[in-house]
This record gives structure tokens, C-alpha cells and sequence, in this order.
């Protein structure tokens, strides 16, 4: 009886204690998960918020990711990203930026890239909340972004939103949805349809 009522005692207090989670560990099994389910396509939602939480600008469709390789086709936008170049297409001034792949504009909007590369120099912290990892990066004072915060799902380890707030600025929600994975994608799905967008101005930023 003893032994049980030291085994109780031992047992209890833990029992209740909530799972702890390193956020770079998370983070790498959400980029390892994202590089298996490779080549996939998911829908993506983009909207701006200035400071008041107002919507600025609102836009959706899909993306298709394959490593440093993507594409997001949107109602007002596009980007495409073959690995070593970026084309980005605006609609309502009708302009295709040229970038390498691997410059400052360029990969923003890849949830890879920003899961990688935005934690660099980030303080870090993880909270589960309803079955979700919230991962917050906390940047340093003189970055371009103040914060950004990743909704992974706990089961699957999937990216599910990507909140990015901008010093003084408002943020950009980025929503990911409906994944397909393993996809057969063909390579050109990565490189922009400059002949289908003729009457565009070029302004190549290499």
C-alpha cells in the first residue's frame, strides 16, 4: 500500500502537465512534412490589413510548391518562381518584375521560405491552442517585419496560416487550404506565361 501511495504521488502531479514544444522543432517538421507532400498544390488566400485592422487589399486562388520552385496564381496577382528566377505580375498596372530567385523581393510569398529563412535572428516561442501550434518569430529592431506568426496543425504538421505584421504597417494573412499532394506537375508551371501577358510592361530588377 505504501508503494502505490508513493507511486500516486509521483504520477499525479505529471500527468496534468502540459506537453511542451520547441519551436525550431516544429518548425522543421513543418518544412519536412511540406518537402514530402512535394509537389503540392493548395488554395491560398492573401489579404492586407493596415494598422486599424482594416482590409486593404484581398485576393485567393492557388499555389503550387515544389521546393524552392512555386507559383501562386491569383484574381489579381501572380508569382512565379523557377529556382532561379522570380516573375511577379500585377494586374491592375499591368507589370511583370523580374528578380533572382534568391534576392531580398523575391520568395515572399513562399511558405518554405518564410518558414526557413524569416526565423533567422528571430526570438521564438510555441503555444498549442484547439489542436494547433501557434509559432511566433519575434524580429529583431531593425527588420522588416516586427513579427510573424505560423499556424501549424497538430496532426498533420501542416501549414495552415501565415500571419506576417509589418512595423507600424498592418499585416498580410496568408491562409493555405485544400492540400493535394504528391502532384505531376509540368516544369513550366513555375515560370511565368510572359507570351499570355504581351501587353505587360517588363521591369527586369536582376
Amino acid at each position: 500500500m505504501k508503494n502505490i501511495f508513493i507511486f500516486l504521488l509521483l504520477f499525479v502531479p505529471f500527468s496534468g502537465m502540459a506537453q511542451v514544444f520547441d519551436a525550431d522543432a516544429v518548425l522543421d517538421k513543418a518544412v519536412a512534412v511540406m518537402n514530402a507532400d512535394a509537389p503540392l498544390q493548395m488554395d491560398y488566400s492573401y489579404t492586407v490589413y493596415d494598422e486599424d485592422n482594416s482590409v486593404v487589399m484581398k485576393d485567393n486562388g492557388m499555389m503550387r510548391l515544389d521546393g524552392e520552385r512555386y507559383s501562386v496564381v491569383m484574381d489579381k496577382m501572380g508569382v512565379w518562381c523557377d529556382g532561379e528566377t522570380q516573375w511577379s505580375y500585377m494586374l491592375e498596372i499591368d507589370e511583370i518584375y523580374i528578380t533572382d530567385s534568391s534576392s531580398g523581393e523575391a520568395q515572399n510569398l513562399s511558405p518554405l521560405y518564410i518558414m526557413e529563412n524569416y526565423r533567422k535572428g528571430c526570438t521564438k516561442d510555441v503555444k498549442l491552442h484547439d489542436d494547433n501550434l501557434f509559432v511566433t518569430l519575434h524580429a529583431p529592431a531593425d527588420s522588416e517585419f516586427e513579427k510573424v506568426v505560423l499556424r501549424i496543425d497538430e496532426a498533420s504538421y501542416r501549414l495552415e496560416t501565415m500571419n506576417i505584421f509589418m512595423p507600424n504597417q498592418g499585416y498580410v494573412e496568408i491562409i493555405l487550404d485544400k492540400y493535394q499532394i504528391k502532384c505531376n506537375f509540368a516544369s513550366d508551371v513555375y515560370k511565368c506565361p510572359v507570351e499570355e501577358l504581351d501587353a505587360a510592361e517588363i521591369i527586369d530588377m536582376r
